[in-house]
């Protein structure tokens, strides 16, 4: 019946209000949906993952590597979806505690209409957020916002539309009396076990509710005392099917789009990405709680612990990622115990050799630089993703452009982490190529350019198609076969952003390292599995795994393991460059563990984690290499490239709270986590620059300086974070350090 505001007080009609209610029972019901609407708002407002970039993802999608209308369409669209299988799950969870939805018409499309303030709130929010960002920080005109601010829109209302006006078709109840609109019937699902509405019948069954209806009316609820049990259950269900096919198309729509995971017209925006997976994270477990109610943990738990059984017993469930290149044939798995790591490490003869091999690649560096005694330059280079890799080029482009030439003939060694040897590694793979004749321009911004494109949407898509689910798709390189998962995917993206040049196997740099046309780059991934280094390059480094103490007594720990010795039946030569490069960047979560061919498995991580900058692995090629680099060169070199200067600009702390108190211990290991290194390392620079027979000057770039510098740590960077990358090298800081470095050569 048509609302009448005269029969109402204020309270009454608060306490009444559907909409409000409903938020009552979303609160009370349903604190899973509100944890993950609590998210999203979060991500918005800049309060979660803001040191990671997540809210740019949001506030600034990319879609073929722009920033258009159509990543604004598809986050929409995504938008769209979530705010549905959030209705969907609330109807199904809430609806039999509103009986009145049983005698109206079109009882989803109300429920929606009046759950929709959630929805509404968000969107506005994300807007008025979206606005601010592409105005203040991406500097867009008013005409593409507004074009992006429609597309947006028109994504989320047409997923909308679809699922309310062909999944849930308005159709008249034979069942029920029509009040003043005509009857449509609720909706239940096959995933959900069907609930009995008159269950939630209670004291209150004739209190009224006002509620949204046509026309965007308010309507008071009627009376449904008369309805008997048949005919509720007759109503709920009616609409059976649609809600199935609505279910079944969504899920299997992740599996489907999985099977176009290589075409690029399905690199969605990471941001989509990330919706999508919580939609199907929430469709999944909204069909667990209502087969299992509260049986719903237990069975998780038990199930995860099964799959973890299973995992460590049978081939089930292990999700591999591969090395790509590496033989993991049965027969060549190798040993992985504290015995082989001693055995392998602790042959003297062995040790000797690789020494000599690498001595008399040194002598070939020295007759390239054309000096009797050159500086030998170690460039050392921190993690950080994209922006780490982005501007460790930027450094090298202008010093080698401000030296003319004479850097690179100097470099002899790179190490470091993460993004920084990407970008590394693409400058070392520009000069194999200047020098060949096969570029012009090494200084050409269009190399900047490519470095700087985004790496993270495929990854993502990757992610919440099948990578945390099912892997059934495959790929041969070198004659091995390996699954498609998210590392695949970064290597890909990577692979098309570089045009390829980087698309080698590791053994494809052995010989241009030891002509000493290019530098030896050596890669120090974590092995997770003890803390120890796995020591990567194209040439024996088994001179740096050994440590020969004046004290016998004391105990070698072998920290350092050499990974063409260790594996030398595995092929390592013909390991993907990519693969390396990955292994060595492997962040937690967002790419997946590098799975060796060992038994049991050496999994690889980020090499940030033992060592951001390489000043380890520097300390230990200089202390092995002293007598040559005391005789043969005028001192050594370091010009470190740090994401982030030691101490910042205007840092400062605050006071400690209860709540800090608490998460302190904690929260103090991840974010000092780089601090304590950088301690440590200073320290250890020290301490060697006094030992060493030898000059030792350390030259550093810092790309953050400020305290409210802010560059995203992602495969992913805005318009606005490329432009700051570019100006970081003309600080004043890092001008008077590249002044010093001209006058050092």
């Amino acid at each position: 019946m048509k609302f009448d505001y005269t029969k109402w007080t204020v309270g009454g009609f608060i306490r009444s209000f559907f909409p409000f209610q409903l938020i009552l029972g979303q609160l009370k019901y349903n604190l899973i949906s509100m944890f993950y609407w609590a998210l999203l708002f979060a991500i918005i407002a800049d309060s979660f993952g803001s040191a990671f970039g997540v809210p740019f993802l949001f506030l600034s999608p990319e879609y073929q590597g722009e920033v258009n209308n159509w990543a604004f369409f598809l986050l929409g669209f995504s938008f769209g979806g979530f705010t549905m299988a959030f209705n969907t799950y609330s109807y199904i969870k809430l609806g039999p505690r509103y009986q009145f939805l049983a005698a109206v018409s079109r009882p989803f499309f109300k429920f929606c209409m009046n759950n929709s303030l959630i929805p509404i709130t968000f969107f506005v929010f994300y807007l008025y957020r979206m606005i601010s960002f592409q105005n203040q920080q991406e500097l867009t005109d008013w005409k593409t916002i507004t074009m992006f601010s429609l597309s947006v829109f028109v994504g989320a209302l047409l997923f909308i539309l679809l699922s309310i006006f062909y999944f849930f078709p308005t159709t008249r109840n034979k069942h029920v009396e029509p009040d003043e609109e005509t009857q449509d019937t609720p909706i239940s699902s096959v995933l959900n076990k069907q609930l009995r509405w008159y269950n939630y019948f209670r004291t209150e069954r004739k209190r009224p509710f006002i509620y949204i209806g046509k026309h965007l009316k308010l309507y008071q609820s009627r009376n449904i005392t008369h309805l008997d049990k048949e005919v509720i259950e007759r109503v709920f269900a009616q609409n059976r099917i649609n809600a199935t096919i609505f279910e079944i198309l969504t899920i299997s729509t992740f599996f489907i789009l999985s099977f176009f995971r290589d075409w690029p017209v399905f690199e969605t925006p990471a941001a989509m990405s990330i919706v999508l997976l919580l939609t199907m994270i929430h469709m999944i477990f909204s069909a667990m709680m209502s087969w299992f109610h509260r049986w719903t943990y237990p069975i998780i738990f038990i199930a995860i612990f099964s799959m973890n059984y299973l995992s460590t017993h049978t081939g089930m469930f292990k999700y591999t990622n591969y090395a790509y290149g590496l033989d993991y044939s049965p027969e060549k798995l190798q040993e992985f115990s504290v015995e082989r790591i001693r055995n392998s490490g602790s042959d003297t003869t062995v040790h000797d050799n690789s020494k000599k091999e690498f001595i008399s690649l040194l002598e070939n560096w020295k007759i390239k630089t054309k000096n009797e005694k050159p500086k030998l330059i170690i460039i050392n280079t921190s993690g950080g993703g994209s922006r780490s890799a982005l501007w460790t080029l930027t450094v090298l482009q202008n010093c080698e452009k401000g030296t003319r030439g004479k850097l690179t003939s100097h470099i002899q060694m790179i190490t470091g982490a993460s993004g920084g040897m990407v970008g590394a590694a693409y400058f070392r793979e520009l000069i194999h190529l200047h020098r060949n004749n096969k570029i012009n321009d090494l200084f050409n911004s269009s190399f900047r350019k490519n470095l700087g494109k985004d790496l993270l949407n495929k990854l993502a898509f990757s992610v919440s198609t099948n990578d945390m689910f099912v892997r059934f798709q495959t790929f041969e390189h070198n004659g091995h076969s390996y699954t498609k998962d998210r590392g695949y995917a970064f290597e890909e993206q990577l692979h098309e952003n570089t045009e390829n040049i980087l698309r080698h196997d590791l053994g494809y740099y052995t010989q241009p390292e030891k002509d000493a046309k290019v530098p030896v780059m050596i890669f120090s991934p974590t092995i997770a599995n003890d803390g120890r280094r796995l020591l990567i390059s194209s040439q024996s480094l088994r001179f740096l795994t050994e440590r020969k103490n004046s004290n016998e007594e004391r105990s070698n720990s072998y920290e350092n393991i050499d990974y063409q010795s260790f594996f030398a039946k595995n092929d390592p030569q013909k390991i993907r460059f990519s693969s390396v490069l990955r292994a060595n960047a492997t962040f937690p979560f967002i790419m997946p563990m590098v799975t060796m061919p060992t038994v049991p498995e050496m999994q690889l991580m980020d090499a940030g984690i033992r060592d951001n900058y390489g000043t380890r692995t520097t300390i230990e090629y200089l202390t092995q290499l002293t007598e040559w680099i005391k005789e043969n060169t005028s001192g050594v070199i370091i010009i470190e490239i740090r994401d982030t200067k030691r101490i910042l600009n205007n840092e400062s702390y605050h006071s400690v709270s209860m709540l800090d108190k608490i998460t302190l211990p904690f929260g103090n290991i991840y974010s000092n986590f780089p601090r304590t290194q950088d301690f440590d390392q200073e320290q250890l620079l020290e301490a060697a620059a006094k030992s060493f027979p030898f000059s030792l000057d350390v030259i550093t770039f810092n790309l953050r300086e400020h305290s409210n510098d802010r560059i995203s740590l992602s495969w992913h960077l805005t318009a606005q974070e490329k432009y700051k990358i570019e100006r970081a090298f003309y600080s004043k800081a890092n001008q008077n350090a590249y002044r010093k470095l001209l006058k050092s050569l």
